[in-house]
């Protein structure tokens, strides 16, 4: 018989995203993230994160890995809420952070999330895999041609 996952255990979750259990309870407790599949409700109640729930954390825990401090990802999750009406604005929507602002990115444009929430900025990305793709595709084909 195959067991039914509801969710992922605080434990689980720690060990997935690599955020200690103790810093998940102060986000959940402070209201920052929260699990959506079960909250806690006092000592001996499990929490159970969903896997949208654990790709926020990982981002979160990534973001503050680089320096972004948690009111300032709080000031990000705020504004994404705002500007976007997002769910879950950590694991739905692609940022970029430089160690001092967190970027909200779409296409060719950046929007500080942070520092200056909703001013736009230039930037170019190169996305190296799909430069390493292309290259290797154009190869294949002079190859072909020989």
């Amino acid at each position: 018989m195959a067991v039914r996952l509801e969710g992922f255990s605080t434990s689980h979750a720690s060990r997935l995203t690599g955020v200690n259990p103790k810093t998940l309870h102060y986000w959940d407790h402070s209201a920052f993230l929260s699990p959506s599949v079960q909250v806690a409700h006092g000592t001996g109640t499990r929490r159970l994160y969903s896997f949208r729930d654990l790709v926020a954390l990982r981002t979160a825990h990534e973001l503050r890995q680089r320096g972004i401090s948690l009111q300032g990802l709080r000031k990000v999750v705020d504004f994404i809420r705002r500007a976007d009406e997002a769910e879950q604005p950590l694991s739905e929507r692609y940022l970029v952070t430089d160690g001092h602002d967190v970027f909200l990115y779409a296409g060719s444009t950046a929007i500080s999330a942070m520092r200056h929430p909703g001013q736009g900025y230039f930037m170019v990305v190169v996305d190296i895999g799909r430069v390493a793709e292309e290259l290797t595709s154009q190869q294949r084909g002079l190859a072909n041609a020989r």
